[in-house]
């Protein structure tokens, strides 16, 4: 990935060297053709194919980058925020029994202006609460032991419930697990933003929490409103996230992910084969 993006960079400071010349000269040259004709017929018309050939350039230069980039870009940029945030963080929440940590959290999104709703069952999927404004949804789910597959499982739950069930179209959404005990394979996803959309006006965000450590399992570095949510509700601190809520450095999650993103390939990114989790 890190050759990838070297390669991207470098293409990308071509790219932009002579797209300046190329606007510089145009302008140039155009504030100056009167004069040009005026001295020599021949020197207007090699100008006038340079121009001709700077705009083709410019645009084969533009076309070649964001066909080869731009899908992966946002791809890459995602995993480079997961592989550079803390691997935890410390919940400031004094609970450390599960149920006792879902009603604080569901009385702090009440006292919030949040629309609040109780134990509730979505197709056949239980939660204990969940809470909403017209562009938020938060949903809490108590899980004994987290895996991955419940993680993945409740995703589609709630993608299905935001936009078939409630016709919303733009927002940002938090699934928060509540357990005793949270797998390795389910940390592994904690940070993974799962985007809806092809703008991405939906985005999914992850929290995993085990009150009786106060360890709290989310993308913290991203600056979005998903971000602040957790922050604010789950970790129950303010934005930038203060040091005494920072927990471990960095996961071995982390490092399994950097190294098997040195395999990574447009090709098999843009054949649908290639996949960060």
């Amino acid at each position: 990935m890190r050759e990838f993006r070297k390669k991207q960079k470098r293409l990308y400071k071509i790219m932009k060297t002579i797209i300046i010349f190329s606007v510089i000269f145009i302008f140039l040259f155009i504030g100056a053709q009167p004069y040009v004709e005026k001295f020599s017929s021949a020197a207007d018309m090699v100008c006038r194919y340079f121009c001709d050939i700077l705009i083709i350039a410019n645009l084969c230069l533009l076309f070649s980058y964001y066909n080869k980039y731009s899908k992966s870009d946002k791809f890459l940029e995602a995993v480079e925020y997961e592989l550079s945030d803390y691997g935890s963080y410390v919940t400031s929440r004094e609970e450390k029994d599960e149920s006792a940590f879902v009603k604080a959290m569901q009385n702090d999104f009440a006292n919030g202006g949040y629309a609040v709703h109780s134990d509730i069952e979505i197709d056949e999927f239980d939660f204990s609460f969940t809470a909403s404004t017209k562009k938020e949804f938060f949903y809490a789910a108590e899980i004994e032991s987290l895996s991955r597959s419940d993680i993945l499982a409740y995703i589609d739950v709630v993608i299905q419930d935001i936009t078939v069930h409630n016709l919303k179209r733009k927002g940002n959404a938090v699934i928060c697990f509540v357990t005793d005990k949270a797998e390795e394979e389910a940390i592994a996803v904690s940070k993974m933003i799962t985007p809806l959309g092809k703008k991405e006006q939906i985005k999914i965000a992850l929290a995993i929490t085990e009150p009786e450590t106060g360890k709290c399992y989310f993308l913290g570095n991203a600056k979005t409103k998903c971000q602040q949510i957790i922050a604010n509700y789950v970790l129950k601190c303010n934005i930038p996230i203060p040091k005494e809520n920072i927990g471990d450095i960095r996961l071995s999650f982390q490092n399994e992910l950097e190294k098997h993103m040195e395999d990574f390939d447009i090709k098999s990114f843009k054949n649908g084969t290639f996949y960060a989790h």
